[in-house]
């Protein structure tokens, strides 16, 4: 007899699979700290060192993932650009929460003229493309890898702004913040700090690892254009462009950043999901 499908049954199986996500995205995420912590020790060659005469040789077990067409071990060159990576990521999205996080409450705890400004001027930065707006201000300003995460965090902070603007708006009026006014909390460290802050920080910290996807995203981007990290210095960026210069010879190269940023930025998005799941009471 066939197997009929209940909504038990199914609503079941999709606990699983999302189950088999969230595991998989930890063990992504593990393995990616792991290597930006011992990424010195792990890789087998300097990933810097050129070798002319062995020039974009195939995956072999001397070099695991093949050389690039200067003779650069891609494995140890991956392994070090991991650091690069996510350390210039972390750097955008920390900027992002600076800037978005204080302006964000104040316009929702200050409102009128204040607010008004603020959004004005989010506006007029959310009106471009944000990976075009990072773009032209690493141009301006000169490339290199910090210049381009500390404009990528730039574009990125309207997006933690506006949230944490929403949020402060939405529990200003809430009965606890009536009872701390009413009892003679006053000022930013008596409200907004005990009070505002941990109500609101659920949303956020869901924000920034998702921003952590797109801040991989707009390194590899702005360091395949030549706007990020500077040679000879490896980043998943730039091997991927390396790779794209050579695609003829050897193709397989190409897919080996490709999947790492994919994988990577996977496992951000369902960890996000995760956290708001743990940190939400209505999805527990």
């Amino acid at each position: 007899m066939a197997t009929v499908d209940t909504p038990t049954t199914s609503t079941t199986a999709r606990r699983k699979v999302g189950r088999l996500s969230v595991t998989i995205s930890y063990a992504i995420l593990a393995l990616v700290a792991f290597v930006v912590v011992f990424a010195g020790v792990l890789a087998p060659f300097d990933p810097n060192k050129q070798d002319l005469n062995a020039i974009l040789l195939p995956m072999s077990g001397e070099h695991w993932l093949g050389t690039d067409d200067l003779g650069r071990d891609v494995f140890s060159r991956m392994l070090h650009g991991t650091r690069v990576s996510v350390l210039a990521a972390l750097l955008a999205v920390a900027l992002s929460v600076v800037i978005g996080l204080p302006f964000g409450i104040a316009a929702g705890w200050l409102g009128g003229v204040t607010d008004l400004i603020i959004m004005r001027i989010v506006d007029a930065v959310m009106s471009f493309p944000a990976i075009v707006l990072a773009i032209g201000i690493t141009a301006t300003m000169g490339p290199d890898i910090i210049t381009a995460m500390i404009s990528v965090g730039i574009v990125m902070s309207p997006a933690i702004l506006r949230l944490a603007r929403a949020q402060t708006m939405a529990i200003r009026s809430e009965t606890y913040i009536e009872a701390a006014t009413s009892f003679g909390a006053r000022g930013l460290r008596r409200m907004v700090v005990p009070h505002v802050i941990p109500n609101i920080i659920q949303p956020i910290l869901v924000q920034v690892a998702v921003l952590m996807g797109f801040a991989l995203i707009a390194e590899a981007s702005l360091s395949f254009l030549q706007l990020g990290v500077q040679p000879p210095t490896a980043s998943w960026g730039a091997v991927l462009s390396r790779s794209y210069t050579f695609l003829d010879q050897a193709p397989m190269q190409i897919f080996i950043p490709g999947i790492a940023i994919a994988s990577t930025v996977f496992a951000f998005n369902i960890i996000g999901d995760e956290i708001q799941r743990l940190l939400d009471p209505k999805r527990k």
